[in-house]
Order: structure tokens, then C-alpha cells, then sequence
């Protein structure tokens, strides 16, 4: 077997093939090129995977208390434990200064429901967010940092390279 500098032919049972030792330059597919990208600008990325998931957690959870409120289903909850619950919730809300609640008030079941299913969706939030992570660093987080950029002078900036 020759030595693989450059392009080399090597000899083989199947026939003459073709080794270099400069990766081609074709472009990347699929989760490798997503990868590429990742490695290219990290900062970018991550910052758009923590944005991207926390965007799925908030918005489906006003999206399924509104839902819940809207179509009052029936829960099999019992009408004890969601008395006290609404008097404890009612202390704490004079405390803070806010209107208390009714006695069988739907509000914190319908609360705690939609939390429930946002956390059960987590896998598909996570899945969602990996998904849609390149898309939005190039189009929402990369140029929100460049405005940013050009806002501030270089003096102020949080990440000064020269230890000003």
C-alpha cells in the first residue's frame, strides 16, 4: 500500500480507488450541516435554542389556559381540593393586593392543567426548538446582535475584547 500524500492510487482486489487527504468540499446534508453551522457561530446557536424554548413553553401555555377557559371542560377534580386550593390561593392574593377569587373558581385547575401539558410536551419542544434553531440565529438573532452592535459604541460593550 502507498503512502496516502496527495492523490494516490491504491492497489485492491476490487480495482483502482481514488484516496486524498484533503476532505472534499461538498456541501454538507441533513443534521451535518446544521452541525457545520453550529460550529461556526456557537454563541448564535445557543442563544437561539434558549430563546426558541422558552418561546414554546409560554406561548402554548396562555395558548391552552385560554382554551381551557374558553371551552370549560369538565374535569374530574374534586370540588373539595379546589375550595381549598382557591382559599389559599385567595391569601396570598390579598397579600399581594390583588381581587380574590371565587370559592370554585376553574382559574388554578385550568392553570395547573395547561403547566401539566406544556411539561408532557416537553420531547417535542425540545425537538421543535433543535429544529428551528438555525432558521432563527440567521434570521432573528444574528441581526438583532448586528443592530446591537452598531448601537453601541465599542466602549460600552458588554464583550470588550481589548479589557477597556
Amino acid at each position: 500500500m502507498y503512502a496516502l500524500i496527495g492523490r494516490r492510487t491504491v492497489q485492491s482486489h476490487v480495482g483502482h480507488r481514488w484516496y486524498s487527504s484533503v476532505p472534499d468540499r461538498q456541501p454538507q446534508r441533513g443534521w451535518r450541516r446544521q452541525l457545520l453551522a453550529f460550529k461556526q457561530r456557537p454563541a448564535s446557536h445557543i442563544t437561539a435554542f434558549a430563546l426558541l424554548h422558552e418561546l414554546t413553553a409560554v406561548v402554548p401555555l396562555v395558548g391552552v389556559y385560554y382554551a381551557l377557559d374558553y371551552w370549560q371542560p369538565k374535569m374530574p377534580f374534586p370540588q373539595s381540593v379546589l375550595e381549598e386550593g382557591n382559599r389559599y390561593i385567595n391569601k396570598l392574593r390579598t397579600y399581594v393586593g390583588l381581587r380574590q377569587l371565587e370559592a370554585n373558581s376553574p382559574v388554578l385547575l385550568h392553570l395547573a392543567t395547561s403547566y401539566a401539558i406544556v411539561k408532557a410536551a416537553v420531547p417535542l419542544r425540545i425537538a421543535a426548538s433543535l429544529a428551528l434553531t438555525p432558521w432563527f440565529s440567521r434570521w432573528c438573532v444574528v441581526p438583532v446582535a448586528r443592530a446591537a452592535g452598531k448601537l453601541w459604541p465599542r466602549s460600552m460593550r458588554f464583550f470588550n475584547r481589548r479589557g477597556k
